[in-house]
């Protein structure tokens, strides 16, 4: 669901399940292994996920100073009148504070943007904007289609 709403790009499982293993089992990965890490948050019962959101310890191509970067928020559609959402932008300030590391986060959706958006200003700092074009008569995804 989080990728039918929010994606750009074609799903690649194997790469998602390749991250996902390295976060939710860090005993695995190798001392010397200088790779992604990141952490998951969850909200609701085993075998029932209600929402989650997943940063990453990342870095822009320009520096060598670390941040953490959502790669996803999303809160499942039955539980979108409950407060998980305000929980889990809550829980990713919280982590700013455990880590040390700034947080980059946002929204690339044309799904309820506006509410997404107001929702992250009341709470975080607005930093720039995202703009996307695909090349003619290539598959556009759904998300780019939506605001054509």
């Amino acid at each position: 669901m989080a990728h039918k709403e929010n994606s750009l790009f074609k799903l690649a499982p194997e790469k998602v399940q390749w991250l996902m293993n390295r976060v939710l089992h860090p005993e695995l990965i190798p001392t010397d292994d200088m790779g992604p890490r990141g952490v998951i948050g969850v909200i609701g019962p085993v075998g029932a996920l209600e929402a989650m959101v997943f940063l990453l310890v990342g870095q822009f191509w320009y520096s060598d100073e670390r941040h953490l970067e959502e790669l996803l928020v999303f809160t499942d559609p039955e539980c979108r009148k409950s407060n998980h959402t305000q929980a889990m932008l809550k829980w990713m300030k919280d982590q700013v504070q455990i880590t040390g590391l700034p947080l980059l986060t946002g929204i690339m959706s044309n799904h309820r943007t506006e509410a997404k958006v107001k929702l992250y200003s009341r709470v975080l700092p607005k930093v720039g904007a995202f703009f996307f074009l695909a090349p003619k008569g290539s598959m556009a995804p759904s998300l780019v289609a939506a605001s054509s």
